[in-house]
């Protein structure tokens, strides 16, 4: 059966139901039988009309999502942000791929990763898994940083020992290495370090 509505002058709608009427979410009992022809007539004559359902014309978007722009702009810079040094790919972090988005996926040594506001670098090659969290899992990732004596972090194999000209903060201390492949802390091997 058809839905008849009535548009009220103060902007209110009536719908009509077989029995009853609904004004504004309010149910009225006005005859509880169906109509029939000649009640059909009545609910004409008293303003009503068959609804039709409006037609969706769906509304063209005029410009796309910021989402979708920023995945753009990623995409279109990703072979670009590589080559960047770590001082200026510090100040476009957001560009990297987020680590989160690897699970599963196999990440290379020198790659950068953001995670948690911060830019992380794979040194160690593996599998991301969620349980090995660039801020937890020194052994693969270590904190991109253009600090002139970063921290010293306990070296887990070659691809993360220091070099010979390498700067550390130690114990409050600075120290150079002075040999390549140091995997010694200063206290551990002080013939490989000079304290400044």
């Amino acid at each position: 059966m058809a839905q008849y509505v009535k548009y009220n002058s103060d902007g209110t709608i009536e719908k009509w139901f077989p029995g009853y009427v609904v004004i504004d979410g309010l149910m009225t009992i006005i005859n509880p039988r169906n109509p029939g022809e000649h009640g059909l007539e009545l609910i004409l004559q008293a303003g009503y009309v068959e609804y039709v359902v409006p037609e969706h014309v769906p509304v063209p978007r005029t410009s796309p999502d910021e989402d979708v722009i920023l995945n753009a702009v990623k995409q279109l810079l990703a072979s670009q942000v590589e080559s960047l040094d770590d001082a200026t790919a510090l100040d476009v972090a957001a560009l990297f791929p987020a680590w989160a988005d690897k699970e599963g996926k196999a990440v290379s040594v020198g790659e950068r990763l953001w995670y948690d506001g911060k830019l992380y670098k794979v040194i160690q090659a593996h599998t991301v898994q969620l349980d090995w969290t660039p801020d937890t899992a020194s052994s693969l990732f270590a904190e991109v940083s253009v600090e002139e004596w970063p921290e010293f972090v306990q070296p887990t194999g070659a691809e993360t020992a220091y070099n010979t000209g390498d700067k550390v903060t130690y114990n409050g201390k600075h120290y150079i290495s002075l040999i390549d492949n140091n995997v010694w802390s200063p206290d551990d091997y002080p013939a490989g370090w000079e304290e400044q």
